[in-house]
Parts: structure tokens; sequence; C-alpha cells
């Protein structure tokens, strides 16, 4: 991301590029302090600009506005700017003061990481649409357009979304039965939902946070608040899966971990109505870790791990189920399609510098995760006793 600073106080302006710089996704920062030199210098992803200028009050700012480009004010007269009709032309305006560049800060990292996250804004009012599409397109995200529910659930289908704003009073799939809807295939983690209403019916809110909303907002609602709300919604929403990424991965091999297994795979698991579950384990480990330690067990592990990922599709998920056990999750795939991935892993481990086998089992027979991880387990623990470095499959 490239930032030009127009700011005439060079000290303020030198601050405040400090600031910016220890951010790792800014490529360049430059600093000017006039309107005449902005002119032609267009060729920036965002512009921090104060609002009075030596040579202007408020023209940059409209030459910015005409060239579609995303202005961010920074100001000390915060009365006359509010006044101004230039309000409406920015992203979003800070008093120059400490704390405020604080808060100026996180709404670039916010801005940025906003290029990479689509909504769906569905509302029957093609007014409310499109204000929604203006407000939130000029901070960043990508905005997909629906005006109810069922046009709403058609993108789903076929578009990556990563949350949901939607009215509640709206015609064919109303906000309720369409909350309903997006839960029957996507927990609360997995996509976010606001909902956006006028009404003041309390009971109404709490039973949609009860099916599966997560935040609401208020109609009428002002610019600056919806920005807020909103970046501050994500904010949160990114710490939560940060977290959740991390208690999801075994500290050691850097894969899945049975937390994953218990409390994602099971919906994931859902989602197809072909796929296949290996139980894999390595042989004799016991014996590994007895002749040559347990450092050397865990460089085992974790060369296990890496080569089971580097032998299958970016779809399959592999999980240290374990010990010595890892568990593969082969999505759209049937027991002898997976065997061809094992088949492989069989190949790289005698190329391999460590010197190890592993038994397994591939089931895809079973009407729940349950059934086709005992099914198996089954057939590993058949592998195991009937001679090691064998892949059963019946």
């Amino acid at each position: 991301m490239k930032i030009l600073i127009v700011e005439d106080n060079t000290s303020f302006a030198t601050f405040l590029k400090k600031r910016l710089d220890k951010l790792s996704f800014i490529s360049h920062i430059d600093i000017i302090s006039t309107f005449k030199d902005l002119k032609n210098k267009l060729d920036y992803d965002l512009f921090i600009v104060d609002f009075i200028l030596k040579d202007a009050k408020g023209e940059q700012i409209n030459y910015l506005f005409e060239n579609e480009k995303k202005v961010i004010v920074i100001t000390n007269y915060e009365k006359e700017f509010l006044e101004s009709e230039f309000k409406s032309y920015v992203i979003d305006y800070v008093i120059k003061d400490e704390i405020s560049i604080d808060y100026l800060v996180r709404f670039i990292k916010r801005f940025y990481k906003n290029h990479y996250i689509n909504v769906l804004v569905v509302d029957d009012m093609a007014f409310i649409r499109n204000t929604l599409n203006l407000y939130l397109s000029k901070i960043g995200l990508n905005v997909y357009l629906a005006q109810n529910g069922k046009e709403a659930l058609d993108i789903l289908e076929k578009e990556k979304i990563d949350f949901v704003i939607s009215d509640i009073e709206m015609p064919i799939i109303d906000g309720e039965k369409f909350v309903k809807e997006i839960r029957k295939k996507y927990s609360l983690n997995e996509l976010p939902v606001v909902i956006i209403s006028a009404t003041n019916d309390k009971e109404k809110l709490i039973k949609l946070l009860k099916i599966g909303c997560n935040d609401y907002l208020f109609k009428p609602f002002l610019k600056e608040e919806l920005i807020i709300r909103i970046n501050n919604f994500l904010d949160v929403y990114d710490s939560f899966m940060s977290v959740k990424k991390k208690l999801e991965i075994d500290s050691l091999t850097n894969v899945k971990n049975r937390f994953f297994l218990e409390n994602s795979l099971p919906e994931m698991f859902d989602l197809y109505s072909k796929k296949s579950i290996a139980m894999l384990d390595i042989d004799f480990f016991k014996k590994i870790n007895d002749t040559y330690g347990h450092q050397y067990g865990d460089k085992i592990l974790k060369d296990f791990a890496d080569i089971i990922k580097k032998s299958i599709r970016k779809t399959d998920i592999v999980i240290r189920y374990g010990g010595e056990e890892f568990l593969v999750f082969f999505p759209n795939t049937l027991k002898k399609e997976a065997l061809i991935a094992l088949l492989k892993i069989k190949k790289k481990l005698k190329e391999n510098d460590y010197k190890y086998t592993f038994s397994a089992g591939i089931a895809d027979e079973g009407s729940n995760l349950e059934e086709i991880i005992e099914l198996a387990d089954k057939r590993l623990y058949k592998a195991k006793s009937s001679g090691r470095d064998k892949i059963v499959i019946e």
C-alpha cells in the first residue's frame, strides 16, 4: 500500500509517517505540504490530508474526490470540517492529537485487511443498499448486493462471503428466515451476520440473536457510526479467529489437532456428500522413542506430518489424532481415491532420510463423522495386527 500525507506541519507529518512506517504492508509513504504539490500526484492507495493548508481550505479534498481517491482528513478544526460539504467526501477524519493518531493507525490496518473481505448486503430498499455499498466500499470492503433473502442465498452458494449485513423486513424470505437458512450451513464463527433494523421491538431482536444473528444496528445510522461499528466488529472477529486458529494447531507438527477435530470438522464434514477418512499410525513408534530418545521421536512426527501435507491436496486436512496417529479428511473423495494419496506417502517415505513405515485404514462408509472414523480406525488396527506397513480399505 502507498500513502501520501498532505500536511503543512512538518513535525506532525514526520511523527505520523514514523508511526505508519511500522506497518509492514505499507510499501511507501511520501509527505507534501501544499495543494499545488498534490496536483498530478494521484498514484497512491490512500491520502491523509490536512483540512486547511497554506494554499487551500478543502479544495484539495474536492480534487481528490473528483479523482475518486480514498481520503482521510486530519484537522485541528473539527467544527468547521463537520459543517463543511467535504465531510461526505472522505472515509473518516481524525483530530491532530496522539490519541487520535492511535485510532488512525488502527483504522489504516483495518482498511488494508478489508480489501480481502467480502461482505453481502441484503436490503429490499435500493437507497439503503446503495448507501451501505458506498460506505462499506470506502473502507475497503468488497461489497455484494441482494434485495431479499432468496437472492442473498443464491449469492452465498456462488461466492465466498465473509460476513453478512441484512435487513429484517424483506419480501420472499425475510431476515429471520434468512438467518435460519444461513445457520443450517454456517456456524456463527464461520459466517457472522449483522442485522440492521428500524424496529424497537427488543423481543424480536433478542430472538434474532438466539437463532444466530451476531449483532444488530439500528436504522437510521450515521456514516461514522456504521464505519466504526463494522470495523470494530471485524477487529474483534479477527482476534477471535486468530485465537481459534492457534487453538486448532498442534504445536509440534503444525497440523490441525483434536480441538479442530471436535469443534470445526463436524460442520465441515456435513457439507460434503462424498468424503473419506484415513487413519495413519507410525509403526513401532514406541521402539523409536525408546531406542533413539523422545527428541528424535519428535523429529519423526514432524517429518511424517510434512510428508503427509506434501502428498495431499490443499483441500484435504491433516489432524494429529493423538501420539503418533494422524487423521486425514478427504472431501469429495472415495476411499479408493484416498488410497492413491496414501500410496504417494509410502513412496516418499522410501526416499526419505528417516527410515520408518506406517499402517493405515481408510473408510468412506457411515452416516456421520464418528462412524467413519471408527471404521477407519478398525481397518488401521487390522493393518497393524496383520503385519504393519499396510493400508486396509475393506
